[in-house]
């Protein structure tokens, strides 16, 4: 739970993390949302042994049938090595598990070429436009699910041998409208360029949900999809919204203690992620409070475990109460809370721990039998952070001076330093109104 001056920014506010930004990219499939080329090499393979066999298949039917005129043996050879070609390399990419830009550049080629090879052997130049057509079935595999690398390999790979073919007829004494063909080949980038940079369009869009649900698997729903930005009306667009009319619920769900309302362990990971960097950049303090209620098992042994809950539930409003503007009250344990201050020295942390414990103390907390005096033990850690990883050993820090004032007799603060078993801190009741009187 964090005492906020700003009603109308989020609760939580995590860092955003930097996170792989193109799509199908990692390295395995195991989180949520990632799949890698290789996967989807070897998944595609099937398809192009259906598409290949399928096209080939018909065309030696029409062939048999008289209907189309025509060699068969190129079928017959081009069709089965281009299938063995793909087999082994099929094979190769799912033993290592990766693929590299390159091998999908060659996959891609050898789809094109395999094409107009087949074509160009089996079809009259009259004809040859069959082999563009052709080519937007290879261009389908490679621009749904890949960057535009291989996606434009497909295109100048296919103009490069459609101009080849045409060159090869004119060569024979075959004549070739070369503007009309031309023109053929304009409308040919066109369509496809177009169809590349509306994939890549959705594409990108959808590396963006995918880092989106990838934060949200953390726990981090410090973004949401900007529709400002992404104004196509499609079903990307309206996944997005879902997730954002999802998002506030799911932040709750997943980074609130559902008994007292604060941060749970993962929302004060994710808070202390954002503090700790803040202050890592801009060179500044951070302190934490471990806060434990001392005796929590007698008042559930003697009222009851709704009692039990009830305190706690107080005991956290009590914590956002005497916070400042700014700091984080989550609950850790079963009768354990941190606070997190960023920006607080030593110092004001003393004088927060011990306005908490002072509050807890002077006031009792209902229960069944009426109002039960609670106090609470407290142990602080504070720290100029110079270190964007000292998460762990503040927070061990501060467990290690709650420990101590466990062992003092309870209900007293406890600022860790070098050699804490001497070093209890005096309270700060001195100095509190000073420091709190114009912020509360």
């Amino acid at each position: 739970m964090r005492r906020n001056s700003d009603p109308g920014r989020p609760l939580n506010d995590p860092s955003r993390a930097t996170l792989r930004q193109m799509l199908f990219r990692s390295p395995d499939a195991s989180r949520a949302g990632l799949l890698n080329n290789a996967e989807l090499v070897v998944w595609q393979s099937s398809r192009r042994f259906v598409a290949a066999a399928v096209i080939a298949s018909i065309a030696l039917l029409l062939r048999l049938a008289h209907i189309v005129s025509g060699p068969v043996w190129p079928i017959l050879t081009f069709v089965p090595i281009y299938l063995a070609i793909i087999a082994m390399m099929t094979v190769v990419i799912e033993r290592r598990r990766h693929v590299t830009r390159a091998t999908l550049v060659l996959l891609a080629v050898i789809d094109v070429m395999a094409i107009f090879l087949t074509i160009g052997f089996v079809t009259a130049p009259a004809f040859y436009s069959r082999a563009l057509i052709l080519s937007f079935l290879a261009l389908q595999f490679t621009q749904l699910f890949f960057n535009r690398t291989p996606a434009i390999a497909v295109v100048v790979a296919s103009v490069l041998a459609y101009a080849a073919l045409l060159f090869g007829a004119w060569e024979q004494g075959i004549g070739v409208g070369w503007s009309e063909q031309a023109w053929l080949l304009v409308i040919y980038l066109i369509v496809s360029l177009h169809g590349i940079a509306l994939q890549a369009s959705a594409n990108h869009r959808l590396a963006m949900l995918v880092d989106l649900f990838s934060g949200a698997q953390r726990g981090d729903f410090s973004r949401t999809f900007r529709e400002d930005v992404d104004r196509e009306p499609d079903g990307i667009t309206l996944l997005g919204r879902a997730y954002n009319q999802l998002r506030s619920e799911l932040s709750t769900l997943v980074l609130t203690d559902a008994l007292t309302g604060c941060f749970n362990r993962r929302g004060l990971e994710q808070v202390m992620t954002h503090a700790i960097g803040t202050a890592n950049r801009y060179g500044g303090e951070l302190a934490m409070l471990a806060i434990d209620i001392d005796h929590f098992k007698a008042i559930n042994d003697s009222f009851g475990h709704l009692a039990g809950d009830a305190v706690l539930r107080e005991l956290a409003q009590r914590l956002v109460h005497c916070s400042r503007a700014g700091d984080f009250v989550a609950r850790v344990g079963g009768e354990e809370f941190v606070m997190l201050l960023p920006g607080a020295d030593g110092e004001t942390a003393g004088v927060v721990a011990e306005r908490v414990r002072a509050t807890v103390a002077a006031t009792g907390f209902r229960t069944a039998r009426g109002r039960e005096k609670v106090t609470v033990s407290i142990g602080i850690a504070a720290e100029q952070v110079t270190d964007g990883h000292i998460a762990g050993s503040l927070r061990a820090r501060a467990d290690e001076a709650l420990y101590l004032a466990k062992r003092l007799g309870r209900d007293r603060v406890v600022m860790w330093a070098p050699g804490i078993r001497s070093n209890a801190t005096p309270t700060y009741t001195s100095i509190e109104p000073l420091l709190f009187k114009n912020q509360f």
